[in-house]
């Protein structure tokens, strides 16, 4: 697909997103910012078949990442 063909989303992340995107910085930190963000969208919705943590109410900025998210480990590439 040619980039002009392509849909345009522009983004805001809560809190807790932001924090998911540099942890997700130092598991991938050769990805520029569009490449992570494809690359968490796409990981996520395969995620999605397993439990995903519970993000209750309609107010992101309550949202938290879960405490068993832990250390983020080196990338392997």
């Amino acid at each position: 697909m040619r980039k002009s063909d392509r849909q345009r989303i522009d983004y805001m992340p809560c809190t807790a997103a932001r924090e998911a995107l540099e942890m997700a910085q130092c598991l991938y930190p050769d990805s520029n910012a569009q490449a992570l963000l494809d690359r968490l969208v796409i990981m996520g919705l395969v995620a999605m078949q397993w439990k995903p943590p519970s993000l209750y109410g309609r107010d992101r900025e309550h949202w938290r990442l879960p405490a068993s998210v832990g250390d983020v480990p080196a990338s392997d590439g």
